[in-house]
């Protein structure tokens, strides 16, 4: 068997082409800055203590990931973008089956991520075997673990604790933010409105990576780092902190007994 022999390169060698404009190539690429965990590819879980600066960090996310195009899909009308769009669970689950799907491109711009917020008003794991839950929950999740496929970068799941998430949620996640709010009096709104608005200015944020399951299944979290995020009024005047009490709006009023 004769020595084998390297193919020749198809393209001339050019200074262009050359090892030392390669590795000038890789040292840039070591340089540059990386982007936030916030912003990459994958399964994130947002969670943090009731009013810690959720929603008001995923309005942050999505602006910035749409600067440039794109939409996001979310189950809740809380975000005042024009292109953030809004969709029922129950319309595309029911019966345990996937009934509708999440279009990917919508006038020639394409999907940056798909939000599901307040998850666990909706999946509270103490119902996991219930039919009603899984009817909706099972082919969630089968759309989550195949979001990749049906052109859906990044999913963001929204919720109060680790602790109360569904272990599927838990086992298909890539991320995990934890977020926190600093408040004080904005000079903003006194400014412009003659308002007296106590308002979050700064949010901060410590990201975890999940790199294992223990042997009970439950995930590894390692720490990879932290934001802080300044907070202009842009962010706290682009979505709707009660959005989710819109789905309470056509109940009936608890009646008040007579004495």
């Amino acid at each position: 068997m004769g020595k084998y022999r390297r193919k020749k390169y198809d393209h001339k060698w050019t200074l262009n082409r050359s090892h030392v404009h390669f590795w000038f190539r890789v040292i840039g690429k070591w340089l540059t800055i990386k982007p936030s965990p916030l912003m990459a590819n994958g399964i994130h879980f947002i969670d943090s203590q009731s009013g810690g600066g959720k929603t008001l960090l995923m309005n942050w996310i999505a602006r910035n990931l749409l600067k440039k195009g794109g939409f996001m899909w979310s189950n809740i009308d809380e975000f005042k973008h024009k292109r953030i769009y809004n969709f029922e669970l129950e319309r595309l689950y029911n019966g345990g089956d996937t009934k509708m799907k999440l279009p990917y491109m919508i006038d020639n711009h394409y999907s940056k991520g798909i939000i599901y917020d307040e998850i666990n008003s909706k999946f509270n794991r103490r119902q996991n075997r219930q039919r009603d839950y899984n009817d909706v929950f099972i082919p969630l999740m089968t759309d989550t673990v195949l979001h990749r496929h049906r052109h859906h970068p990044r999913i963001y799941f929204i919720g109060q604790s680790v602790l109360l998430q569904d272990t599927q949620i838990m086992s298909v996640l890539k991320y995990r933010h934890f977020v926190s709010a600093r408040f004080r009096w904005r000079y903003y709104y006194w400014r412009e409105q003659l308002r007296m608005v106590f308002a979050p200015y700064r949010l901060k944020v410590i990201h975890y990576k999940k790199i294992g399951i223990t042997e009970n299944g439950d995930p590894i979290w390692k720490k990879i780092g932290k934001s802080k995020i300044k907070i202009s009024p842009l962010y706290l005047e682009t979505y709707d902190t009660f959005g989710y009490a819109k789905l309470y709006d056509d109940l009936p009023d608890y009646e008040i007994p007579k004495k």
